[in-house]
């Protein structure tokens, strides 16, 4: 089991990265800047290969995540979506590998829609990956090491002038 949750160290560079890929694409094809979109691309295979890194992780972190009581069902939730979001940037690749230079309008259509329902997919990802950790808590100690809920655990700053 993992001591400490790896997944939300490194889920964010998938994140940022997809997102900055498809705005790059989508501003090399509005302003025709091959290296733009060349740009893209790569920022692409990034933040897909990260993206793989992040879900290994959180697999690896499930246990852990169940343990403390986080429903099941909202874990597979969180799950299904990241593999939807993962399978939608993988097809991206290759339908963008494939495409190469024979762009036609209707090639980009379709192109750009797949990567604007790839970053829905993932920004919801995204929410319920948020909710597994605001709302039952998945990776979050319930009190901080060495606190025990005394008045001690107080800030002093929160504390009154007669103390």
């Amino acid at each position: 089991m993992v001591e400490h949750p790896i997944h939300p160290v490194v889920v964010h560079f998938p994140i940022a990265l997809l997102f900055t890929a498809v705005f790059f694409e989508i501003l090399g094809f509005l302003l025709r800047r091959e290296q733009y979109r060349q740009f893209g691309f790569w920022l692409l295979i990034l933040g897909f290969l990260s993206g793989l890194v992040a879900a290994g992780f959180g697999l690896w972190g499930e246990a852990a995540a169940v343990k403390m009581g986080v429903p099941e069902k909202a874990i597979e939730r969180h799950e299904s979506f990241a593999v939807s979001t993962l399978i939608t940037f993988g097809l991206l690749l290759i339908y963008r590998r494939w495409a190469r230079d024979r762009w036609s309008s209707h090639r980009k259509t379709i192109y750009i829609s797949a990567a604007v329902a790839g970053l829905l997919l993932l920004g919801t990802t995204g929410y319920f990956g948020g909710e597994l950790v605001y709302e039952y808590g998945a990776g979050v100690s319930k009190t901080a090491p060495g606190r025990s809920g005394s008045s001690e655990a107080t800030p002093p700053a929160a504390k009154s002038d007669r103390d």
